[in-house]
């Protein structure tokens, strides 16, 4: 396989498998905190923006481990 597809390959498999990782993370994160911490009373104004850069940053690490996972598999086979 040309190295260029297999590339391709690994970024594009690596964002379908984080984009699903990342909503599962985000609604177990949501509903753990919901849960355990802040419950029904009214959230912080600051747990918006901090939590949408914690999912973004998560997102992304996942996208990256997940794309390098299919890069080396490809590799050694």
């Amino acid at each position: 396989m040309k190295r260029w597809l297999l590339m391709v390959l690994a970024i594009a498999g690596g964002a379908i498998g984080a984009w699903a990782a990342t909503i599962f993370v985000a609604g177990g994160l949501y509903g753990a905190l919901w849960i355990y911490v802040f419950g029904d009373d009214p959230w912080p104004a600051w747990l918006n923006p901090v939590f949408g850069v914690a999912i973004l940053v998560i997102g992304i690490a996942l996208w990256v481990l997940m794309a390098w996972a299919i890069w080396s598999r490809f590799r050694r086979a």
